[in-house]
């Protein structure tokens, strides 16, 4: 959701809570993909010139020259980045961005003339369209939950990393099946928590971070899943008449699952995908291309359609605080995927991490325009 750490999962929150056929939303890995694009077409693509960005002015894109340089290392040493347009193909050698990632290193980034002038001498922007190609972005974040290093009265809740008898692909226990102690006594406990659905979005998300009754935080990272089919609880809701199909949020879920005790457990085991992790220890959370990602900056893509490390100017409406939409036009670089992430023109938005961004995540669902950069040759 991402070196593979979290790959399968970052970038799909609304998505996976919800499940396919919900607010038009598409479900994760192993589910039936969204309905904006076959994954395999790709995009018309069309050259346009920066002053065709609606909001190119008005966006400071400072912090999108930041984390293009944290792109740098994997674009220079990855040999050609190629991507599938509906003609052919738009390429950049390793020369090319070796080139520009030097550029950015001398002063690209001290403030917002300097940074959009960069992206204007050296990259060319171009509009993804054509038939059956519409954009779709959702959002993601870091849910913060509390818990601690040691178990005790209150944090009873087991955070586990990935069992050494986990083989890729075979499929393990169930999420059941560990919940009721399959794992217990194995030494597999990196944390313990206190709630338990708290928990469970976390593994929705593909990582978070516990505020330890000791100090600090751990951040955890991806570490694998049990290879179980993922069932959207979202739509689990719906069927059986809890939720109506247009107030299924997360923020809404949650509330249901907290109102309801007796049948929370219940509901959420029905989703048999257990997720592991890892103690990150320090640092910030890694996106599938293996570099920290920037809150508002770092995007999940297809990367079957749009590179990693590839700058993309993102034209939406994102969840105002309380009601309505605002929109949301800025720079941001492919930094990550997520199961659900498919089709030339998906985008999932990192938002950061806390509370506040978190509902804003939960209710983000909304179509607009991709534009994506490449460099000029």
């Amino acid at each position: 959701m991402l070196g593979f750490v979290a790959s399968t999962f970052r970038g799909w929150f609304t998505l996976a809570l919800l499940g396919a056929g919900l607010a038009a939303c598409g479900s994760e890995a192993g589910a039936p993909a969204d309905g904006t694009a076959a994954r395999g077409k790709p995009a018309v693509a069309t050259a346009v010139s920066f002053n065709d960005l609606p909001g190119w002015r008005e966006d400071n894109p400072v912090e999108a020259v930041a984390a293009l340089r944290r792109s740098c290392p994997k674009l220079i040493a990855g040999g050609d980045t190629r991507m599938r347009i509906d003609a052919g193909e738009l390429r950049a050698s390793a020369d090319d961005w070796r080139r520009i990632c030097a550029a950015a290193d001398q002063g690209a980034g001290r403030d917002a003339a300097a940074a959009r002038g960069f992206f204007e001498r050296h990259f060319q922007a171009w509009s993804l369209g054509g038939p059956g190609v519409e954009a779709k972005y959702t959002a993601y974040y870091e849910p913060e939950i509390k818990g601690s290093k040691a178990p005790s009265r209150r944090f009873t809740v087991p955070v586990f990393k990935r069992p050494p008898d986990l083989n890729a692909d075979t499929p393990y226990l169930t999420r059941t099946e560990i919940e009721n102690g399959a794992l217990r006594g194995k030494g597999l406990e990196v944390a313990w928590v206190e709630d338990a659905i708290g928990l469970f979005e976390i593994q929705v998300q593909g990582s978070g971070r516990i505020a330890l009754s000791e100090g600090g935080v751990m951040r955890l990272g991806f570490d694998g899943t049990n290879n179980r089919p993922y069932t959207a609880i979202g739509k689990v809701l719906v069927d059986d008449g809890s939720l109506a199909k247009g107030e299924v949020t997360w923020p809404r879920i949650r509330q249901w699952l907290l109102a309801n005790p007796a049948k929370a457990r219940d509901v959420m085991r029905r989703n048999e995908r257990f997720v592991f992790f890892r103690d990150m220890r320090g640092g910030g959370p890694l996106g599938a291309q293996g570099v920290n990602l920037t809150s508002g900056r770092s995007l999940a893509i297809d990367p079957a359609h749009v590179p990693y490390g590839l700058p993309v100017w993102v034209d939406t409406q994102r969840p105002a605080p309380r009601a309505g939409t605002t929109p949301f036009r800025r720079l941001m670089i492919a930094q990550d995927t997520g199961g659900d992430i498919k089709g030339p023109a998906r985008g999932d938005i990192f938002l950061g991490a806390g509370a506040g961004v978190g509902d804003i995540a939960g209710r983000f669902n909304a179509g607009g325009r991709m534009y994506v950069l490449l460099p000029k040759r």
